[in-house]
């Protein structure tokens, strides 16, 4: 069905234009210039989380309303997942894997002027084989479940955003105002809740249509946190991440079809 996909996907870039204009306006109007704190009684911190609610509202509905469609086929392996073209496989996966390894890169040349320089070189690594892991899963996705290939492609963008998120909680451990970092925690959060509900491809737990809400309103939640004040490197990785999940997740949309007899398939 890839009409529903590119509703899907379109859905989240309408949302993504309003989010990433409303946090915009957040960090210019929110926060004082001297000292960083948040101005009393602004009403952007509001807004920004409203955008947010609004958001998951949407791509709620958009996407659990194909779990409803009856007689409906859904992907119940990774190779059906992202079955594509070789060529639309390896563009993508190739493109979006460099950009994730280049922000590693960058990030690993440019961690000495940051804080936490040996947290953000080992960010640095793990993004760099992260970017090379997901390229090679994109070419190859696999054939078996239990292919110890797809089962290390599938887990390395967890580690990356779980160690992410760790050195993002060490960066900010001592800026008392939440809401100059707490789009940013959403974001690594949900990213890492996608890519949990998309390595169940692999681990034998598919859940086609969980994993798309996620994919999205992670996507959606990372690039509202662009205008946040953080390296051009991890801009860099957090743009790629949002690829990723947009890519993964269109696939797998694409890839739910009508049934060709019988009831809805098991892999919602």
């Amino acid at each position: 069905m890839r009409k529903n996909a590119w509703v899907i996907c379109c859905c989240t870039a309408v949302l993504s234009a309003f989010g990433i204009f409303f946090r915009w306006l957040q960090n210019q109007a929110c926060f004082e210039a001297e000292t960083g704190l948040a101005v009393h009684g602004s009403i952007w911190p509001y807004v920004v989380a409203l955008m947010i609610a609004i958001a998951a509202a949407v791509l709620a509905v958009v996407c659990f309303r194909v779990k409803n469609q009856p007689h409906t086929s859904f992907p119940d392996s990774l190779p059906a997942a992202f079955a594509a073209s070789k060529r639309a496989r390896a563009v993508g996966g190739v493109l979006l894997g460099a950009m994730l390894a280049l922000g590693g890169l960058w990030l690993l040349l440019s961690s000495g002027a940051l804080s936490e320089p040996g947290l953000q070189r080992v960010l640095a690594v793990l993004a760099v084989v992260t970017g090379v892991v997901f390229a090679r899963q994109m070419l190859a996705p696999g054939e078996r479940e239990n292919d110890a290939g797809a089962l290390v492609c599938a887990s390395m963008p967890m580690v990356l955003l779980v160690f992410w998120l760790i050195v993002s909680y060490k960066v900010n451990i001592i800026n008392p105002t939440i809401s100059a970092y707490a789009v940013e925690i959403l974001a690594l959060c949900a990213a890492l809740i996608a890519f949990y509900e998309l390595a169940g491809f692999v681990y034998g737990r598919p859940k086609a249509v969980k994993s798309i809400f996620w994919s999205q309103f992670a996507a959606f939640l990372c690039i509202t946190a662009l205008p946040d004040d953080r390296a051009g490197a991890q801009q860099l990785m957090l743009v790629a991440i949002a690829g990723m999940l947009l890519f993964q997740s269109y696939l797998t949309a694409s890839n739910i079809r009508p049934a060709v007899s019988g009831p809805a398939g098991s892999a919602q």
